[in-house]
Formats: C-alpha cells, structure tokens, sequence
C-alpha cells in the first residue's frame, strides 16, 4: 500500500532545515543525562579504557576490530586498545586528530576514518573551516588513512575526499583482487555547500545527494586512494527537501548482497559488481522515523534495520511511548526481492528496549550486529542512555529483550559481539569490556577480525 504521511514529517522537515546549514551529516545533539544503574545479572562488566577527556560528553564513536586490537573513533581522533586481556585493555596509542565524526574501519596494516565536517585541510591539526553567514564554508570531507602497522604509532599517510564528506563508512574487501579494497561512503543530506578546493561539491538542488561514494584503496599504495564511481539511487524525501541519502550500509560478502539504511527508508542492493551496488528493493515502514543502521542474521534469513528516531536527541524512552518508535526491525530477506517503491512489506517483528529512560533520555537503535551463532538470532545493540541491551529474535514475532548493561552514566554508541565478549563504545564513559553469561551464545564464532557492518561468511 502507499506509504502515508505520518507525524514525524515534521521532524524530518525541520531536521532538513537545520541540515542546510550544517556539514553533510550534523553532529548527534550533546546532551547527556546519567541514567540509573541498572545491568542483569547475566552481564558482567569486565574492564574498561576510560574515556580520554571527561569533560567532553558526545564524543565516542564507532569500533572496529583486528586479532588482539580494537580501534575506537571518537571526534578528537581514535584510540588504539589491546584488549588480549579483557579484564585489562591497553591503551596502545591515543591519535590526536580532530575530526566529525570519525566512524572506523581497518584491513590489515591501515586504519580509515570518516570526516563529516569541513576542515581547512585533510592532515591532522586542520581547523575547521569558518561559519560565514550562518553557513559552514566549503573545505575538505571524506576518508583519513592512517597506517597501524605500529600501533602504538599511528602514520597519517593520506586522504580522499568524497562529495558532502563521510558520515559513515563500510569496508567492503574485493575476493577478486587482494590487491585492493573499496570503501562504500555514505553521507547525508547534501547541504549547500561547494565547489571546494579539494574538487567536490555538495548540492541539494534537483535529486539531492542520492548517491554513495566509492573509494578504491590500494593496498600497497595507500596514498594513491581515489574516488572511483558515485552510484546514485532512487530515494524518497516524503516532503522534506533534500532528505536524501544513505546513514549506514551493512555488506555481506558471500551472498553479494547490502542493506542500506538511507534516512526515509531501507534498501537492499545486489553487489555482484562492486563498484556498481544496484537497488533490489525498496522498504518502506510508517513506523520509522529515521533508517540508522543495519545487520543481517549469519544464515542470510534475516535482515535488521534500526530506527534513530528523533535523530539520536529526542525522549522517546517514556514509560508511555509506543514500542514501536525507535525499534529494531526484522524482515525475511527473501521477502524483499524486487519490492517496489510503492509497496509496505510487513516485518516479521520488532524489538525496542523495555526499560524507560525518563522524560529526557533517549534510547533509540544506534549501532548493533547480531552474535555469529548458528540455529539462533541474537541482536547485540547500543541504545544511548539504555546502555547494551541483548535481544533474542529466533522468533522475530516475540523478540525480547534476554540482557543489558545499563551503567550509571551511559550514552552508548557502538555495542558489538567480538569473539566472545561485547565491546561498547560510549561516549560517558569510554570502552567497556562485557561478558555474557547465558546459553544463548553456546557456538558463537570467533573471527580474525571484525567491521562489524562488513559481513563476510555465512553460517548455518
């Protein structure tokens, strides 16, 4: 059926008013209110690296992993954490480089961060560039390299600059050529900003930014990364103009398959060519403010997208809201195939916190993947103030809530499985080390490595 105009249209307008005078993709709201401790009894805080500077509330990104090393973004730079002994994670390297908003991924030897707000210059130390007017002036946005051969002594080695910067990132490896992998920018909306120095330009005239971004990275040569093609997309405002574009985009590799997150609705693309992704079907849901995130189940049945409801600022953790608002959805990925712009497929569920935050908080879907365990589907996922939560959704029709790791002061970030812990990134109170205790992850996977929206093998 049509998709009909809800009562977060007005939201969305106002968002993109604002947003026209703001980089590529604003900066999340600095509020910050402690919430209660409140963690059960299967989740146990192990250790923690504490954030680096106390006085600043809104800053901790995203995490990426590789063996022993995690790599936590944050808006003043990244830090390197050896977490061999989860009981006692090493800060390794704490890289002063300021930069919006940071998010992270790494393959091998290099490091790559995504800037959303425009700098003077690509190198570390750039100031930002000046407001003039009411309006940020053009400068460089896109994707910082560093090379971590060394971790305790990360090497800026170059840049890319990418059309309305990067917002987020995902690392997509290439099983045809090790040589190289590419990295899929995403960015939103397109403000009215360019042409730059840097030879990007950022418009939200006609279409809008209805497009990714595809660096190519030479493995060997990082400095030679490029621009190699800007896919556009068919994407719907709803009557916010130019409230276009993709959040975040989740890869799985084996399938050759992406779930996109793109602001007023869900996409799935067939990446058999990856540097020409492909639309296979629109999704569309009243209930969705915002399409944030998304993650696929380990035997590809199954695909998440979360709801950043409000944009990541406002209460929607009263006792008296609807469960539906700020949720995680699932829907059947055979389901999706060829859905056209003008149908509304019904998920198969959805799961939202059931822990009220107060009249202030929020506790929306940020960043989430799923436990890589075979015959079961559980959703590891960040919630602002609502801390950790762990979701069984095996049946997607009465999904609840089995965990959380709610501590006084939390504004989580990024919560991930890796390799039989979970991993938080939150900016009240830096990376926290939790273990869960239930059957529910009986045969989890341990992986090499993890970016954790790049999905590479199947499990069944």
């Amino acid at each position: 059926m049509r998709r009909t105009l809800r009562s977060s249209l007005s939201l969305l307008a106002f968002l993109a008013v604002v947003l026209w005078a703001l980089p590529a993709g604003a900066d999340h709201p600095g509020r910050y209110t402690p919430s209660p401790e409140s963690t059960s009894k299967n989740m146990k805080l192990l250790g923690s690296a504490p954030r680096t500077n106390p006085a600043s509330f809104y800053r901790n990104s995203d995490l990426a992993f590789w063996g022993r090393l995690a790599f936590a973004g944050n808006y003043e730079g990244f830090r390197v954490i050896d977490v061999s002994d989860p009981e006692a994670p090493v800060v390794l390297a704490d890289v002063n480089c300021p930069g919006q908003q940071h998010d992270v991924s790494v393959w091998k030897n290099l490091l790559f961060l995504s800037i959303d707000r425009p700098l003077i210059a690509p190198e570390c130390g750039s100031p930002q560039t000046p407001v003039v007017g009411g309006v940020i002036t053009p400068g460089f946005e896109g994707i910082r390299i560093f090379d971590v051969a060394n971790p305790s002594n990360p090497r800026y080695v170059g840049a890319v600059a990418t059309d309305c910067g990067s917002h987020t990132h995902t690392l997509v490896p290439d099983p045809d050529d090790a040589s190289r992998v590419l990295l899929y920018v995403a960015s939103y909306p397109a403000s009215a900003l360019g042409p730059t120095p840097f030879g990007t330009q950022c418009s939200r005239s006609g279409p809008g930014h209805s497009k990714i971004s595809i660096v190519e990275i030479p493995l060997a040569a990082p400095a030679r990364s490029r621009v190699i093609a800007q896919p556009t997309f068919d994407l719907n405002d709803f009557g916010a103009p130019g409230f276009r574009g993709c959040h975040d985009i989740t890869v799985f590799m084996e399938p050759r398959i992406a779930a996109a997150a793109c602001l007023s609705e869900g996409q799935m693309w067939d990446i058999s060519d990856l540097e020409h992704p492909r639309t296979t079907a629109r999704i569309h849901n009243a209930n969705v403010q915002i399409w944030h995130s998304a993650a696929f189940t380990w035997d590809n049945k199954l695909v998440v997208f979360g709801d950043e409801a409000g944009g990541g600022g406002a209460p929607f953790c009263k006792a008296s809201d609807p469960s539906t608002v700020g949720a995680a959805w699932f829907y059947r990925v055979a389901d999706l195939d060829n859905l056209s712009a003008t149908t509304e497929e019904q998920p198969l569920g959805h799961f939202k916190i059931p822990r009220p935050q107060g009249n202030v908080a929020n506790c929306t879907m940020h960043n989430f993947n799923v436990i890589p365990v075979g015959g079961r589907y559980v959703l590891v996922s960040a919630n602002y103030s609502g801390g950790t939560s762990v979701a069984d959704f095996t049946d997607p029709a009465n999904a609840g809530e089995i965990g959380h790791f709610d501590p006084h002061g939390a504004n989580t970030w990024s919560s991930y499985w890796y390799n039989n812990f979970i991993y938080t990134n939150d900016s009240g109170r830096g990376v926290d080390v939790v273990l869960l205790s239930d059957r529910v992850r009986a045969g989890a996977r341990k992986f090499p490595y993890l970016n954790p929206q790049t999905q590479e093998f199947t499990i069944r």
